[in-house]
């Protein structure tokens, strides 16, 4: 960025808003100012001059400002970083952390982002203007670990196919209450939603046909570390499937899980899944968060996949 430019993304908060709204609201600038300013070739969006004061902004638009004679307001703090696991032309996986929402929620706390957002935010600050990432899969708030987004429509449309034949790998940890039994253990149960309460779901015959391997790796009886491999994708299958089972995810109380853990430890741990350009198998692997591996041991759960 030259010398003297002031640089600005846009948030949720001002998406759909126009051109010289936005900039206004940003810069402190006003919109009389904006117009001149823009008339003058010195406004520039996603890397280029712009003159259509109407223009609607949308989240990651990156407006640069040229120097002038005018006091602008500095640009807001950038998020906070997120690890970036992978990253080519066509996806971008990142390590999800805790309690980020990955679309926007019915209710946004005032500044609030989601994973998607922060992500178009921190790659549109480092690249100089709107990338373009496309959700094709979600995890849920409660839910850490690797996250994948397609850097353009058609990586967006293989991805997607990919997922809904069954060829993306996936493997949760997860620290449940109670034993699941030794072994390995398919899960068979469709998932639909729960008339009864808002944003649940369960296993019933009016469900989507759900298949799930669950595998103990430690247990004291009380708590249990387990391996959870998903070989279809409904909302909130895991949490369902474990629930199932007689052991949801400890701290889960949607799903009946104790309150006796500081959070719910599920974890999005490793993901394989063809490269929507080849057939070459991409190997995506987020590390286990340290406060679950923390929490496991204090409750004597011993597993090497957590060392």
């Amino acid at each position: 960025m030259e010398p003297g430019v002031v640089r600005y993304v846009v948030t949720p908060g001002l998406a759909g808003r126009r051109l010289d709204q936005g900039l206004a609201a940003l810069s402190g600038l006003s919109r009389r100012r904006v117009r001149v300013i823009v008339g003058e070739g010195r406004v520039w969006v996603n890397q280029g001059p712009h003159r259509v004061l109407s223009r609607a902004l949308e989240v990651g638009d990156v407006i640069d400002v040229l120097p002038g004679e005018e006091t602008l307001r500095p640009g807001p703090p950038p998020p906070d970083a997120l690890t970036f696991l992978y990253e080519d032309p066509w996806l971008l996986a990142l390590d999800k952390p805790y309690g980020l929402a990955t679309q926007p929620p019915a209710r946004r706390q005032p500044g609030e982002l989601t994973v998607h957002e922060r992500a178009l935010i921190l790659v549109a600050l480092r690249d100089g203007r709107r990338p373009e990432l496309l959700l094709f899969h979600r995890l849920d708030r409660l839910t850490t670990g690797v996250l994948v987004l397609a850097r353009n429509h058609d990586a967006a449309r293989s991805l997607a196919a990919a997922w809904e034949a069954g060829q993306a790998r996936k493997r949760y940890l997860a620290l449940v209450d109670g034993d699941p039994g030794d072994g390995e253990r398919l899960v068979e149960g469709p998932v639909g939603r729960d008339l009864l309460v808002p944003g649940k779901y369960r296993v019933t015959g009016r469900g989507k046909p759900a298949r799930s391997r669950v595998r103990r790796l430690a247990t004291t009886g009380a708590y249990s570390l387990v391996e959870v491999r998903p070989l279809t994708g409904r909302t909130h299958q895991v949490r369902v499937h474990l629930a199932h089972l007689g052991s949801p995810v400890a701290g889960d109380t949607l799903y009946g899980g104790s309150d006796t853990v500081p959070r719910p430890f599920l974890h999005a741990w490793r993901l394989a899944l063809p490269h929507p350009t080849s057939a070459r198998v991409i190997e995506l692997c987020s590390p286990v968060p340290p406060d679950m591996t923390a929490m496991a041991h204090t409750l004597g759960l011993q597993a090497p996949e957590l060392d």
